[in-house]
């Protein structure tokens, strides 16, 4: 049985067929303008895209390198193709500082059967966003902030890392890990004592001495050093530095080199910053 069709569709069916043949036939050509221009404008993006000339990248920059000799066999090289505009001021001011350090360091850290890096580089990139590090013998500085330091911190902070390029505290194999607050305290009282000691960049004010933390590392423990150093052990470092390499550190070396723990000299330490200078 043929079911008829809902009223609406029934009055929609006529209406199609009482339409007219040229209004069916408008609707039609209107349905294929569409179609055609549908097409053409895929057809245009495509040719656009085809005709869009490509983009070459960059040329790769010309390496800026400055290869160095050091009195004693040592060899540095300085790279500043990120950084042309330090060039002349590695070459100026760096590099004399650098033939310096490097052997005077090698001098002051040295161990039982240990030869330092004879060769080392420094490198000066976009890439490094800390201000530097040291991998190895491999030194990388971010060149935004030396820029802002020329004139300040720029040349110490390199003295920092050369010394980082001789501990190389890779220890003997199943030696202890050298603590990081000494790892990062010899070489900041190495800069700070030795190389800039007129900056007083390690120094602490009384103000500041009861929040003072002996392993706080860099300048604070740069601070510590010098103070035991210079009351008790000016052999201090040396020494500390050799145990460090051979994995060998203990904190009974502290009690062995003067007559206290590292505790009982923190705290006098502490005393001592609080004390007015004379």
């Amino acid at each position: 049985r043929k079911v008829p069709r809902p009223y609406t569709q029934q009055l929609q069916c006529f209406a199609e067929r009482e339409r007219p043949p040229r209004a069916r036939y408008q609707t039609f050509m209107n349905s294929v303008h569409r179609w055609l221009a549908s097409i053409l404008l895929s057809l245009g993006t495509i040719a656009c895209a085809q005709d869009k000339p490509s983009v070459e990248p960059p040329p790769t920059p010309t390496p800026i390198t400055e290869s160095v000799e050091i009195e004693g066999g040592f060899r540095f090289t300085v790279e500043t193709t990120d950084a042309p505009d330090l060039t002349e001021w590695a070459h100026k001011e760096l590099i004399p500082v650098v033939q310096k350090w490097y052997p005077l360091i090698v001098g002051m850290l040295p161990g039982e059967n240990f030869t330092a890096p004879r060769t080392f580089s420094i490198h000066f990139v976009n890439s490094y966003k800390g201000v530097a590090a040291t991998m190895g013998n491999r030194i990388e500085c971010n060149p935004a902030w030396y820029r802002k330091e020329l004139k300040r911190e720029a040349l110490g902070s390199v003295v920092h890392e050369l010394v980082h390029v001789v501990q190389q505290y890779r220890g003997q194999r199943g030696g202890k890990r050298p603590p990081g607050w000494l790892i990062e305290g010899i070489p900041d009282y190495i800069r700070w004592y030795l190389y800039e000691p007129a900056s007083h960049g390690a120094d602490i004010s009384p103000s500041r001495a009861a929040n003072a933390k002996h392993d706080a590392s860099y300048r604070v423990s740069a601070n510590f050093l010098n103070w035991v150093i210079g009351k008790y052990d000016k052999n201090l470092v040396k020494d500390l530095n050799a145990l460090m390499r051979e994995g060998r550190y203990d904190e009974a070396i502290w009690k062995t080199r003067t007559p206290h723990s590292i505790e009982e000299l923190a705290a006098e330490w502490k005393i001592s910053l609080e004390a007015p200078a004379k």
